[in-house]
């Protein structure tokens, strides 16, 4: 017989409660599968899935069809207080639970419910972290992390940021109350939270960089965040004096910190960036270095081999350093950079030589095979920075641009300016048909006032453009251009040949009414 449900749950009240308390146990609010069956039948309960009952008074049982894209038949059994569903799913799934949620709303709060049973968890967690151990901050973090390691990569970013805040809401009340394990409770949480999200963040991070849309943007604010989260933690427990009871915790960060480095994959200038932040500001002790170093040469990849190097480098360890890099191929020059970096931060001049030294046979070949188009030009000026600052020879370092072409012309520019070679310049303009906006933010100005002649044929065609264009504005433009080159020509003594030639511009263009006009204006002749 048909029944409503509110008769339903009025009749079978106790019954119902008792389903309930069965399903607080069964079900825990820190095991994401758990966690996402009671997620679906919370969304099946709103979405009106389960509206149709048939009830069978003899058997004390009630029989609901949930509609979806899959309808299913759950039959509860009120006398045995057992479920069944048609889905044939062993346990609570979300299609049972669905039924007696709904059930128990009629005169309930669900929404209670669920607070409290999420509540649990947080109760749970806040038992095991109240031993103050590093295995107990270890196994609650783990815990609380974990819906992060199980969000696909497809999902929206929205879905990762959301549950990323909701775990920063149940870790608050984790928190110890003592000021002085405040920053090491948070240095442990920010690890546990990088690591748990890092293969969401690598799948959208780790791309091609020149593909861009919101999520992206997103995602990389939720890196940022992080890293300088992680980065507060670590400075301000180095400017503390560390706890005797804290020595445990600091010990076992150091294996945190290396299988979050050498455990994942991809995005290596973050991942480097949390290892040396680490070892530079926590653990600036030789003993506890060398310690690492001997962990470190018993893995076998080419990343623990960059972070070896990188204690050298610290430690001024050339000759080591220069054995390491005997390693560097065309493959693995993007893991040799950040190392690279930091020796010019640091002014370590040797370490970085021997590094660009190493790197650079490959250079040409990674600029043209695994940097994007839109990111080359800022690639090539870092390149040429480093290879400044290694103090490489002038030489060497134009030898480059002809590797990096096109990308290499404003770096190239900035090059010749600054050694006033400005007919090189003209010509690199005039080669690769720079505008006039880009060669007046690239040197021209600078070029007028030292070696006008130079760059009087630059202008020219220059002035030459804009006359094509055929407006009065472009018009206006080369007139001004006309008395920039008159300036040039004055002073460089060639005022007969600057008559000559603004006289025969004027002859070429004297159908062009406009243009007259604005260059008698202009007062050209000398």
């Amino acid at each position: 017989m048909n029944m409503t449900v509110e008769r339903v749950s009025y009749l079978h009240e106790n019954e119902i409660n008792e389903f309930m308390n069965t399903i607080k146990h069964a079900l825990r609010p820190d095991i994401e599968r758990n966690a996402l069956e009671i997620r679906r039948a919370v969304a099946l309960v709103r979405n009106g899935a389960t509206n149709s009952y048939r009830y069978a008074p003899s058997e004390g049982a009630v029989i609901a069809t949930l509609l979806g894209v899959d309808s299913e038949n759950v039959r509860l059994s009120f006398n045995k207080v057992d479920a069944n569903c048609t889905c044939g799913y062993a346990g609570w799934c979300s299609h049972r639970i669905a039924v007696v949620f709904h059930l128990y709303s009629q005169h309930n709060s669900l929404s209670e419910w669920l607070h409290e049973w999420r509540r649990t968890e947080s109760q749970q967690m806040a038992l095991s972290i109240s031993e103050r151990t590093p295995d107990a901050w270890i196994d609650v973090l783990t815990r609380l992390t974990q819906p992060l390691r199980a969000i696909e990569v497809a999902e929206n970013p929205g879905v990762f940021i959301h549950e990323s805040s909701i775990i920063d809401q149940k870790a608050t009340p984790l928190i110890p109350f003592e000021y002085e394990w405040k920053p090491l409770f948070e240095l442990y949480y920010r690890l546990h939270v990088l690591d748990a999200g890092w293969t969401y963040v690598k799948g959208h991070l780790g791309g091609e960089p020149t593909s861009f849309f919101y999520g992206k943007w997103y995602v990389q604010n939720w890196l940022t965040e992080q890293l300088g989260k992680l980065n507060d933690s670590v400075n301000a427990i180095g400017a503390k004096p560390k706890l005797f009871e804290a020595d445990a915790f600091h010990e076992r960060v150091k294996s945190l910190v290396r299988t979050f480095a050498l455990g994942n994959s991809g995005l290596f200038h973050e991942r480097f960036q949390v290892y040396r932040l680490f070892w530079q500001q926590l653990f600036p002790f030789r003993a506890a270095r060398d310690t690492e170093l001997t962990i470190l040469t018993n893995e076998e990849s080419e990343e623990a081999r960059i972070f070896i190097a990188f204690f050298h480098l610290i430690q001024g360890e050339h000759d080591e350093l220069a054995k390491l890099v005997t390693h560097v191929t065309a493959t693995n020059v993007a893991t040799w950079l950040p190392l690279a970096k930091l020796a010019e931060n640091n002014d370590e001049t040797k370490a970085l030589s021997i590094i660009m030294h190493a790197l650079l046979p490959f250079i040409g070949d990674y600029v043209s095979d695994s940097v994007s188009l839109s990111s080359r030009p800022a690639f090539v000026r870092d390149i040429d920075g480093l290879f400044e600052a290694a103090d490489f020879s002038e030489e060497l370092r134009e030898s480059m641009f002809a590797q990096y072409g096109e990308p290499g012309i404003d770096v190239y520019a900035d090059f010749l300016v600054e050694r006033e070679r400005f007919g090189e310049w003209s010509a690199l303009m005039h080669r690769y048909g720079v505008s006039y906006d880009g060669a007046e933010a690239g040197g021209l100005k600078v070029a007028l006032a030292s070696d006008p002649s130079a760059v009087l044929p630059l202008l020219h065609t220059f002035a030459m453009g804009f006359i094509k264009e055929k407006n009065r504005h472009s018009y206006r433009r080369a007139v001004k251009l006309f008395k920039q080159m008159k300036t040039g020509s004055k002073k460089s003594g060639k005022a007969d040949f600057w008559n000559q030639y603004i006289d025969t511009v004027r002859e070429k263009n004297r159908r062009l009414r406009a243009l007259m006009e604005e260059m008698e204006k202009g007062n050209l002749n000398l």
